[in-house]
Parts: structure tokens; sequence; C-alpha cells
């Protein structure tokens, strides 16, 4: 009478799952406004970076980044594929609109609003493909998605800022502070890389006086 659905066993379960996913005209808007958000950023962060003079040293950090938002930005795309269903297109906009979110925050000194911009857009695409109640397979599924993507950021901004590109001569160093595994310091000499974990303690006091930090 209620369009209930009866299990084998004779259990009454309401038709929730699948009723109340609806790919909407404005859950659409906001995926393809999203979508070109992040692919502009992208391309703005690559010709930002090429634009930059001296050694690069994060050439593979800026790599990431870039593949990142593509990847996003192609979970956003898949996402209007009318082909797929909604519980389908629910996980993918809310990996997109997870890291996203994250990537904005880490980046806010730099492409970080656009990016806040297409996170907030992506998320409200995934709030209105989603109607009714949240505790679904559906629904689950889109949270382990957004997990997964924030996984994959951090996981790959753990590896890619300590795959340092050294130049072939001089001698350059730096250091930073990993999201997971806390500072590091680095120093190249002559193309050779000397990578430390934790805070660089060095000082070396030259003949006039001057106190520097090598490696650090």
């Amino acid at each position: 009478m209620y369009g209930a659905r009866f299990s084998t066993t004779g259990l009454q379960f309401p038709p929730v799952a699948q009723a109340m996913l609806i790919d909407t005209s404005p859950a659409r808007f906001m995926a393809w406004f999203a979508l070109v958000f992040a692919a502009a950023t992208d391309a703005a962060y690559l010709l930002l970076k090429s634009g930059q003079g001296g050694a690069a040293l994060d050439i593979v950090t800026v790599a990431f980044v870039a593949c990142y938002l593509a990847a996003v930005a192609a979970l956003l795309g898949a996402s209007l594929t009318r082909r797929l269903s909604a519980s389908m297109r629910l996980p993918l906009r809310a990996a997109a609109a997870g890291g996203l979110l994250v990537l904005g925050i880490l980046a806010i000194s730099s492409i970080g609003i656009p990016l806040l911009i297409a996170g907030a857009m992506a998320t409200g695409a995934t709030v209105r493909t989603l109607r009714g109640p949240f505790a679904t397979p559906a629904s689950l599924s889109a949270v382990a998605a957004a997990f997964a993507a924030v996984a994959v950021l951090v996981a790959g901004f753990e590896v890619s800022e300590r795959l340092v590109v050294c130049p072939g001569h001089g001698t350059v160093s730096g250091g930073g502070t990993g999201l997971v595994t806390g500072p590091y310091h680095y120093e190249c000499v002559d193309g050779r890389l000397t990578f430390e974990s934790g805070t660089c303690t060095s000082t070396t006091i030259d003949s006039s006086g001057n106190v520097t930090h090598p490696g650090c």
C-alpha cells in the first residue's frame, strides 16, 4: 500500500536507499561549477609554478597537486554522466568535495580560495543528490569516499614533499613539516640530497661571526 518491500523472511523494509537519491538540476549545476573551478585552478596553478624562476626543488609536489586536481575534476565529470545511477554519483561528488575542501585549507595562502569555493559547490551537489534519511548504504559510501580522497591527499603530500629534486651544482637547504610525520629538513650539495627527519639544530659560525644553519 505504501510502497514497502518485503524480504524472503517476511520482514518489512522501507524503500529509502534508492528512492531518495535524485540527481536534481541544482545538483548538476553545482557539480559543473565545481568542475570548472577545479580545472581552472589547476591550470592557473601550473602557470604560476612554471613562471617561477630558480631551482624547482618541489617539482614532485607540484606534479602531485596538479594530478590530484585533475583527478578531482575527472570525478566530478564522471558524476555528471547520465549512464551512472544517482547512488554511484553520490560517492564521486563526496570524494571531490572532501579533497577540494581539505586541499583548499592547506593551500589557503595561494590557490586555496577558489578550491574552497569549488569544494563548497561540490558539497552542495552531494547534499542535493541525497534526499531523505542519511543512514543509507549510499550515504555511508559517500562518507567513505570523502575520507579516502583526503587520505590520498595526505599520503601524497607526505611522500612528494620528501622527493626533493636537487640542482646539479651548488648548495640548497630547506625544510618543512609533514601533515602526519612532523618536521624534516634537507640539504642539497652538488646534486646530492641529504634528508633527515626532525628539527634541524646544526649551527655554524664562519670567520666573520655570521651564524648559519646548514641543512635547515
